[in-house]
């Protein structure tokens, strides 16, 4: 089945877009968005979804992404791999000239876009870099923490690996960005720090924003915790302190 509306939400690791994702899904009228470009362990997007044709392709993805009301939503950001593949499946040729918006366009038509950021690079790459370390990726609710020993922290603290990864999401971001520019894209855009401080005032600007207003739904508490501890913000103390060492004067 066709999905008869659209969304994309534009994401760099560590915003708050799998809380974001999961708070639609469960107001149980604004799809069922996910990674579903994010190929994690597979070669390909046709073997993570064992098809071999692009109409295989394409009906699977509606698949994973559409509530019952018939909206589509999906969480991704560039990558020119997914790109590539896309437009082989297609037209038998990764270099066929058509841009890539106008691929996206026959898989999700007439798509509004969200764009979900956060404010504070040096905590994203702290982030980031601690999920990385203690493969505690998200935390419901009701979850306990992983324990830690108690000098993890500090033999895992790596100016070389946060400064990557603030160079990288940085990055990522400017690639967004630049897309959105190409294309005339202008988005929605969802700050994470203000996401949290308002969540439900933040889920019904995006209802609104996806017109599904006129149907009925439910906002649900939080489904994550945050995942920061005293220990992250040590790091970030500690992070934005080594970025500046060769700065005079100092900005933070």
């Amino acid at each position: 089945m066709k999905p008869n509306k659209f969304y994309r939400i534009w994401f760099t690791p560590r915003t708050g877009s799998t809380l974001l994702c999961k708070s639609l899904e469960e107001t149980g009228i604004a799809g069922k968005a996910g990674e579903f470009f994010t190929l994690f362990d597979n070669a390909s997007l046709c073997e993570k979804y064992n098809v071999r044709t692009y109409d295989a392709l394409k009906q699977r993805l509606w698949q994973e992404g559409t509530s019952s009301n018939g909206i589509f939503g999906i969480k991704l950001f560039y990558d020119k791999k997914i790109f590539d593949e896309i437009r082989t499946l297609r037209f038998g040729d990764a270099n066929m000239t058509i841009s890539n918006e106008a691929l996206l366009a026959d898989l999700f038509p007439k798509c509004k876009d969200i764009f979900i950021t956060r404010r504070n690079k040096v905590r994203q790459a702290v982030s980031w870099w601690k999920a990385i370390k203690d493969q505690q990726w998200h935390l419901a609710l009701n979850q306990i923490r992983n324990k830690a020993p108690k000098d993890f922290y500090e033999k895992n603290y790596d100016f070389d690996a946060l400064s990557h990864l603030f160079k990288e999401t940085n990055l990522r971001e400017c690639v967004i960005q630049e897309y959105f520019s190409n294309h005339t894209i202008h988005p929605l855009t969802i700050v994470y720090e203000d996401f949290v401080a308002n969540y439900e005032q933040t889920i019904h600007q995006l209802i609104q924003y996806l017109q599904l207003e006129d149907q009925e739904y439910q906002i649900k508490k939080q489904y994550f915790q945050k995942t920061a501890n005293e220990v992250s913000e040590n790091w970030v103390q500690e992070f934005r302190r080594d970025l500046q060492k060769e700065m005079n004067p100092k900005v933070w």
